[in-house]
């Protein structure tokens, strides 16, 4: 409840800036603008403003909703709050120095400028919907493949050319259907992995979605074994039924890394594979502690899922090869890459959020999610990633 109050909120400011925009930019057709403005503007947004309501008369608008309902409404109320950002950080300040300088100097007032400011204003709405629009098309395509690749000893040579498929944040449920998730299932196979790793955010809001999540962790071929850590949205969706989750899972073969590790013997060769959990019951430190624990010194590879990528601030300290992560969609937004700088709105906030890094001889890759939580990517597909030991 409180979450669609809030959502409420946003909305109703975003839509009462667009209202003074539209009635000074068309005073000849202020009543019929401001009429299709409220059509055009809450009509879209009603199936996510109602996402949060758990009635039954509500299910429509829920994770049953077709998906020509829900993706374009939840790329508007995405339009809606990127707007709000501009608003905030360009557009205010821009209109209280015009009342300021108008006020300091009312006869430097150019009225025919400041019509063309009154249409102009209705601009970066505009490019932000369009663009709102083209990145709920990049959201829907079928996941890329992106190819990583792990050094590993010359004299483990049962290890040369083992392939690891990961798949991060699927969010089953609302814009991931079961259509979709065979789609991945088969996207995985044809990559003819070895092993097989979900590095969190399966599920997404729901147990009920943990049918769905034993489907796909069933149908995915292997050789040596699938392997999972633990998300945000899995405590989202289990809340106190955490345990029966994680044991619903683990009846598929899947194996979940919670702070532990397990050795995957291949050939006379070995690896291992360790996960660290959600930073929430442990912090990092803690959990690499216990993750860490049983694991020998014997020369073999580490390779850590962690859904978090903050984790790696602490995972790069540690005895580890490579950390494996998710949980940022790659920022949603891509304007390009400069070296480790994946510049998107994560940025200011999180260097580690797409891509590879290394650290001190340490790697950390993160998958920009093959599913989808906000069904907006604008140079941000959802990936599959391929991790090859050579």
């Amino acid at each position: 409840m409180r979450l669609a109050l809030l959502m409420v909120a946003v909305n109703a400011l975003v839509f009462w800036a667009l209202w003074v925009r539209v009635s000074t930019a068309f005073p000849a057709r202020r009543r019929r603008a401001r009429i299709l403005l409220a059509v055009l503007f809450w009509l879209p947004l009603l199936p996510t403003m109602l996402m949060p309501f758990k009635a039954d008369a509500l299910r429509v608008f829920r994770s049953d909703a077709p998906l020509w309902l829900s993706v374009p409404s939840m790329a508007i109320q995405f339009a809606v709050l990127c707007y709000g950002a501009w608003l905030i950080a360009f557009s205010f300040p821009a209109f209280a120095a015009l009342k300021l300088r108008a006020r300091l100097r009312p006869e430097s007032v150019d009225l025919s400028r400041r019509e063309w400011l009154k249409r102009a204003a209705l601009v970066p709405p505009a490019a932000i919907i369009a663009g709102s629009g083209i990145g709920a098309i990049g959201a829907m395509r079928d996941p890329v493949i992106r190819t990583v690749t792990l050094p590993v000893p010359r004299e483990l040579t049962n290890l040369h050319g083992l392939r690891i498929a990961q798949f991060s944040d699927v969010h089953i449920g609302r814009f991931v259907k079961t259509e979709r998730l065979r789609e991945i299932v088969q996207m995985v196979n044809a990559q003819d992995p070895d092993i097989v790793v979900c590095t969190g955010d399966l599920l997404d809001h729901a147990m009920e979605q943990l049918e769905d999540a034993q489907m796909m962790l069933r149908g995915v071929k292997h050789r040596h074994g699938v392997f999972m850590c633990l998300g945000n949205h899995e405590y989202y969706a289990a809340g106190p039924q955490l345990e029966q989750l994680i044991a619903g899972i683990e009846q598929t073969g899947c194996v979940m890394l919670r702070d532990a590790s397990q050795r995957i013997r291949v050939g006379g060769d070995h690896l291992w594979m360790l996960g660290v959990d959600y930073p929430g019951r442990r912090q990092p430190k803690a959990s690499f502690d216990e993750a860490l624990k049983d694991v020998a010194d014997d020369g073999a590879p580490r390779i850590v899922l962690a859904h978090n990528p903050s984790s790696f601030h602490e995972g790069r300290e540690r005895p580890i090869d490579l950390q494996l992560s998710g949980h940022t969609h790659g920022g949603q937004v891509s304007m390009g890459r400069i070296g480790q700088y994946e510049l998107s709105p994560v940025l200011p906030v999180e260097l580690y959020h797409a891509g590879e890094y290394e650290h001190n001889g340490r790697k950390l890759y993160v998958n920009s999610g093959t599913g989808q939580w906000m069904p907006v990517r604008i140079n941000c597909p959802p990936e599959i990633t391929l991790i090859e030991l050579v």
